[in-house]
């Protein structure tokens, strides 16, 4: 699962990059054959807003109504946790679209660069790492394999009991 989970990662990611980097190669080289957008909509706080939906609250509130839709049961099924670290990831992806989206449409610099960062945040806090699946797992108890504590044992060293 988590090597199914990182090549989706990666292709998601590199695909937008490679967008991304032939975007900028093109508008390089053209030098002015591709119009810059400019119109009466202010694209600028729009994509930042959007950016930090996707990349800050996205992932908060989608795992937040996960816990919450799978709170009553004793274990979760394999696949169900997979689409839901599926869809973690591409809304981490989304907010690296919407950030190559406002170096597209030449927005202002402040919301620009807040767009990269919420991106970057996002993409870094959905990296599916072995680490954050194993906590995912136990917490989400995934596929039965939930553990169950021992009773709490109580020992009394005390020169009276002895």
């Amino acid at each position: 699962m988590e090597h199914r989970l990182k090549t989706l990662y990666v292709l998601w990611g590199a695909v937008i990059v490679i967008l991304w980097t032939a975007w900028r190669i093109t508008r390089h080289v053209a030098d002015g054959a591709l119009p810059s957008p400019s119109g009466p909509i202010p694209w600028g706080p729009v994509v930042f807003i959007l950016a930090a939906t996707c990349g800050l609250a996205g992932p908060i509130l989608y795992r937040t109504y996960f816990a919450f839709v799978c709170r009553k049961r004793s274990h979760i099924d394999p696949n169900v946790f997979m689409r839901f670290e599926r869809n973690l990831i591409l809304i981490g992806m989304a907010s690296l679209t919407l950030a190559m989206g406002a170096d597209m449409l030449a927005v202002p610099l402040f919301y620009r660069a807040g767009s990269l960062l919420m991106a970057l945040h996002a993409v870094y806090s959905t990296f599916p790492s072995q680490n954050r699946l194993a906590l995912d797992r136990r917490l989400f108890r995934v596929g039965g394999c939930a553990v169950k504590t021992p009773p709490l044992r109580v020992i009394h060293n005390s020169a009276e009991g002895r």
